[in-house]
């Protein structure tokens, strides 16, 4: 027995002698020195496996002492060397390494362990066939080791691997993943690699990313994140946009400026264009918060090219700001500018930006207290669409100031409103002016057995004055308008037999008068004609602003029905339909010629059906019943179902007189364990370029997303319409690594605003 003792320990110090040698630097880990041979200060105990009970109160009182056991024990006085068999177990604080064979030798303060070596120390968890521990130091090398960090999913391999006191462990030829060990669908593989598990930061040189076996990306040199901590430092480098626009890539640097407070800086190069540098500053405060973010492309030789002028600086620059001054009063400031029309088209990757006709600037305050509430805006906009002639753009308000209160008392409730704002435009034919309004109402509700019944009256004065006036037309026009409403509505409820459903029926009665006053002197400045809805009817103004009020001596008639589930608070069904019966003419218009004869308006229609959960229809329809030809005006019919596994499967067709029919079909629907087949398909079925009725593709999405336990991808193609006939299109892929990283373009917000109802989960 002796004498296989010494053979095993022969072999084992030849086997270690080079890994052993090679002592881990500050910043060059790996590399050889001589190791130094010291006595401990660390007292020894072994004993054992029946002595567990006294190990565990030694090791309680003092990390210093290190305590084995083992089933067997054989001693060298001369040499001063120990040799443990049988289930060993060596333990200093929270340290325990683990083994089958351990060769204690005092005199190097080092202990060689073999079969079946495992180390748990503060989370990490290492299997190996061969180790060696420093007494000393608490250094541990082990050879072709398995390593995994339960808490964090975090789970390599290496050749090589050194654990250290600090918290840092160095690997060689090593490889790490948030997957299963056993057949990881993606590995970091790196020629050297350092995990400092107490900053929560990892480091590696030579790095190959591989998906399911084939390598995506290669680095130099990598950081990357262990946790969820904000740290400082080199984010993957990766690459965004699409196979039609070109690569877009960047080398991400993130910096912490504080606890509340970081900025992403990101250079990249995009094909045919050149360098650009984007920065993203966050900033987050209990009593305000906000974002700045700046890019910029020096010299657009691809932009240069399609418009013939010299090559140009791209630039974008986008402030948002939010802050608490105090418990009543809050601000809010937004600013956008970009350097040019075409940027949201050349840059963005999403219908809604490259469509993007203004961008606007502004800043506002609000105030409330004692049901006081004070408004103050700035606003101005920059056009984006070329096609929009400078005399239609919108106008800018410099400033914007609303103040309101409502009293609710005993035997009256009254209220106060005004605004005044000062207008702008950049055209010099173009009405300039300050506007002021104020508008005071008092009403009073009568509750009798289930009918509720409000009479309410208002007196509006909007004053105006203006410069650069029409010709024959006071600078200084005015209207003065009385408002008199009469709303009643009942209430007939009825609990279904057998059943949690509860039937209601609500008839509303809303009658409506105002006075014709003539506003043909009075300026459009922000005044446009309400869509006619439901809510409309009971409304006291057909217009929005206040440049102009309608006149009215009219009756809205409508009838609501709902069944409502008590069980799970959920209405099941919903429909209401109604209409307005005029007494008399409509005079006033927007262009100050139109006169509305007729008796009654369209009979609208709104209608919601949720049979469970997961189903929901909604429909709303315009009929004309005086209309000779084609009576529908307007009907919109909207049908979702959403259902576990973020399956998802929209239809929608919207139609408008003259105007618009369009089918709109969107999904996200699991086909397998993992996949998910990606879709979208908005029709225009009337108007296309050429204003014909054979229809036209406003946008199509095809893609497929595959998701696994610690990975997915996104593959997407997608055309969309940006001009009359100008079309986007693209293919764009994602990769996702779970707990780690992501490679290509970000397409969450892209499927989200496509697909309707889809939720991108994090990962």
């Amino acid at each position: 027995m002796k004498k296989l003792i010494n053979i095993t320990i022969c072999v084992f110090a030849l086997f270690s002698a080079e890994i052993y040698s090679q002592e881990p630097a500050e910043e060059n880990f790996f590399c050889c020195s001589v190791y130094e041979l010291h006595k401990t200060s660390a007292e020894i105990i072994t004993h054992k496996k029946t002595k567990t009970s006294e190990v565990e109160s030694q090791v309680n009182e003092t990390s210093e002492i290190i305590n084995i056991e083992a089933n067997e024990t054989f001693r060298d006085e001369n040499k001063q060397i120990t040799i443990l068999h049988g289930d060993t177990q060596i333990t200093r604080g929270s340290e325990v390494i683990k083994s089958q064979l351990t060769n204690i030798l005092q005199l190097e303060d080092r202990a060689r362990l073999s079969g079946n070596v495992t180390y748990s120390n503060e989370g990490l968890e290492v299997d190996a066939p061969y180790a060696e521990y420093d007494t000393k130091t608490s250094r541990s090398d082990f050879l072709a080791p398995t390593y995994k960090y339960p808490s964090l999913d975090i789970s390599g391999k290496a050749s090589y691997a050194v654990r250290l006191k600090n918290k840092k462990m160095f690997l060689r030829n090593s490889t790490y993943t948030t997957c299963d060990l056993i057949d990881p669908d993606w590995n970091l593989i790196s020629e050297t690699t350092e995990l400092d598990f107490e900053k929560g930061v990892g480091r590696g040189k030579n790095v190959f990313i591989t998906v399911k076996g084939i390598p995506v990306f290669y680095t130099p040199y990598m950081q990357f994140s262990l946790d969820e901590q904000r740290k400082t430092g080199f984010l993957v480098p990766g690459w965004r946009g699409s196979w039609a626009k070109g690569p877009d890539v960047f080398t991400p640097f993130y910096w912490n400026i504080a606890p509340n407070m970081d900025m992403l800086i990101q250079p990249s190069y995009i094909q045919e264009r050149g360098s650009k540098i984007e920065s993203n500053f966050r900033y987050l405060h209990k009593e305000y918060n906000g974002s700045m973010y700046v890019s910029y492309l020096a010299d657009d030789s691809k932009y240069s090219a399609a418009t013939g002028a010299p090559e140009e600086d791209r630039y974008k620059f986008l402030l948002n700001h939010k802050q608490k001054i105090n418990k009543n009063l809050r601000m809010n400031m937004h600013y956008e500018k970009v350097s040019d029309s075409d940027y949201y088209n050349d840059f963005s990757d999403g219908i809604y930006d490259a469509s993007k006709s203004y961008g606007f600037r502004n800043i506002e305050a609000i105030y409330n207290h004692d049901d006081w509430k004070i408004y103050g805006e700035f606003l101005s906009y920059q056009t984006y669409d070329t096609t929009v002639a400078l005399i239609n753009q919108p106008y800018d308000f410099l400033p914007k100031i609303e103040v309101s209160k409502r009293w609710n008392k005993d035997i009256i409730n009254y209220d106060f409103w005004s605004s005044f704002t000062k207008w702008e435009h950049d055209h010099n034919t173009k009405v300039d002016g300050t506007r002021a309004d104020f508008q005071f109402g008092i009403d009073k509700t009568y509750l009798m057995k289930g009918l509720e019944i409000t009479p309410r009256l208002k007196l509006q004065h909007t004053q105006y004055n203006l410069d650069n006036q029409s010709l024959g037309y006071s600078s200084n026009p005015s209207k003065t308008i009385p408002i008199f409403s009469l709303n009643s509505e009942m209430i007939f409820s009825k609990k279904m037999s057998k059943s949690d459903l509860v039937h209601q029926i609500k008839p509303r009665l809303f009658y409506l008068y105002s006075e014709e006053v003539n506003q043909d002197a009075i300026p459009i400045f922000d005044t446009g004609l309400s869509s006619f809805s439901y809510a409309q009817m009971f409304r006291d103004n057909s217009f929005s602003g206040a440049d102009r009020n309608s006149d009215a001596n009219q009756l809205s008639i409508s009838l609501s029905s709902n069944f409502y589930d008590l069980e799970s608070f959920r209405n099941i069904f919903n429909i209401s339909i109604g209409r307005i019966v005029y007494f008399q003419d409509r005079k006033i218009s927007i262009d100050n010629q139109t006169t509305d004869t007729r008796t009654n308006s369209n009979l609208i229609a709104e209608m919601e059906y949720k049979p469970t959960e997961n189903i929901s229809l909604i429909s709303t329809f315009l009929y004309d019943t005086h209309g000779k030809e084609q009576k529908t005006q307007y009907n919109n019919h909207t049908f979702q179902y959403k259902g576990k596994d973020n399956n998802v499967f929209n239809a929608s067709y919207r139609y408008s007189k003259n105007k618009t029919a369009q089918g709109d079909v969107s999904f996200a629907w699991g086909v397998g364990d993992n996949l998910k087949l990606l879709g979208r398909w908005n029709y225009d079925l009337k108007n296309n370029s050429n204003n014909a009725d054979s229809g036209d593709d406003i946008e199509t999405l095809a893609g497929l997303e595959y998701e696994s336990c610690c990975w997915k991808v996104r593959l997407v193609q997608r055309k969309f319409k940006v001009g009359t006939e100008t079309y986007k299109k693209d293919i764009q892929f994602q990769i996702m690594l779970r707990g780690f990283t992501d490679i290509g373009t970000p397409l969450g917000d892209l499927i989200s605003s496509s697909i309707k109802g889809y939720t991108d989960k994090e990962y």
